[in-house]
């Protein structure tokens, strides 16, 4: 039988990108799915492998979706979107029933969504298996265990037992086949819309909607507010999680007063990234024991968050702010932190940093 491992090598070499979104929906109408994804109906047709390359390449074309059927299931692939990793899409297309959806692109940013009855229950990120949240963190636990899908692993048999979830959750298998038959392609010209705020936030309403700071925000969710988001995203990581750590409090300075020096913000980046490697890796050292002690598995635990905060503090210093704002809101978006607040303030920042980078995408000619 072929293994996990071998499947994804197959599917690579049959197209499978390496950007990619992939989502299943428990759902045997197409058309009912396309529109719950945002498409233009009226784009909808048949498409062969090489039609749809083909209107890749057409520029004025917006996001392109790709369904078909398989058995009760539609899938959707986007092989250079993200709409199903929207947790607004996700609590759409599930309404009547579950959807389970898998992000990540060449730069690894990424997202797993698991929803049931339009809640997300489990989500998580490519890089970091183990730090689940959502209504029910544990809900894929059983078979993440049976898929041997840890943060032990490679980059590659991390994404290749991710498509294994989808198919053990669905029962339908992505195939060589499947990936080069035509599609149902709609085109999404204009995206579903997230709130700024969700819903369960403002009943009863949450007490930090009423900051100065967040209420500015909140009132011109523009690009040129980009700055104050990211400012915020990175204030509210390091105070929670490594207030006294130097390369942090070094990054908030930058952000907070800019540059003493020409190329400052440059050669500290580059450091964040260094350092969020060699905690990664001093994470999956600890957890690769064979009998690992609660002290080594507390350590690789704070090792792995001090790898993600340094990583959110290495994109918060892109030196374009609006990418700054959105590349520190998808990392943060994932980060676990005591306060349930906290976790709230993320939440919101990372749909204003969305609605920022959306608008100017919509807005080029």
């Amino acid at each position: 039988m072929e293994s996990i491992d071998e499947k994804y090598v197959q599917l690579t070499r049959a197209g499978l990108p390496d950007d990619l979104c992939l989502t299943w929906c428990h759902e045997d109408n197409m058309e009912e799915v396309a529109r719950k994804f945002g498409a233009d109906m009226e784009t909808g047709i048949w498409a062969s492998v090489d039609e749809i390359e083909e209107l890749e390449e057409e520029d004025d074309l917006g996001v392109l979706i790709e369904l078909d059927s398989l058995g009760e299931w539609v899938v959707a692939f986007e092989p250079n979107g993200n709409e199903g990793a929207r947790e607004t899409v996700m609590e759409s297309i599930s309404t009547d029933g579950r959807a389970f959806s898998i992000f990540w692109n060449v730069e690894l940013d990424s997202s797993i969504l698991y929803a049931v009855g339009g809640r997300i229950i489990t989500s998580f990120t490519l890089l970091d298996i183990e730090q689940r949240s959502g209504s029910d963190p544990t809900a894929l636990n059983d078979m993440l265990a049976e898929l041997g899908l840890h943060n032990g692993l490679s980059t590659p048999a991390r994404k290749a037992r991710l498509l294994a979830l989808g198919e053990m959750i669905s029962g339908q298998p992505i195939t060589p086949e499947w990936l080069r038959s035509p599609k149902l392609t709609f085109q999404i010209n204009d995206p579903i819309q997230d709130p700024l705020v969700p819903r369960e936030y403002l009943n009863p309403r949450a007490s930090f909607l009423d900051d100065p700071e967040f209420t500015r925000i909140l009132a011109g969710p523009s690009a040129d507010m980009a700055p104050a988001v990211t400012k915020m995203i990175a204030s509210i990581v390091v105070s929670a999680t490594i207030p006294e750590n130097l390369l942090a409090k070094n990054a908030l300075r930058v952000l907070n007063l800019g540059e003493r020096l020409q190329g400052e913000r440059e050669r500290l980046q580059e450091q964040l990234f260094e350092q969020a490697s060699n905690e990664s890796r001093k994470a999956n050292s600890l957890h690769s024991e064979t009998t690992p002690h609660a002290e080594e598995e507390e350590e690789a635990k704070k090792a792995r968050r001090s790898a993600h905060v340094l990583s959110i503090l290495a994109r918060a210093l892109n030196p374009h702010p609006v990418n700054a704002a959105y590349g520190a809101a998808v990392e943060a978006a994932s980060l676990p932190l005591p306060s349930k607040a906290d976790a709230m303030r993320l939440k919101v920042l990372w749909n204003v940093a969305r609605h920022i980078e959306g608008s100017i995408y919509r807005s080029e000619p």
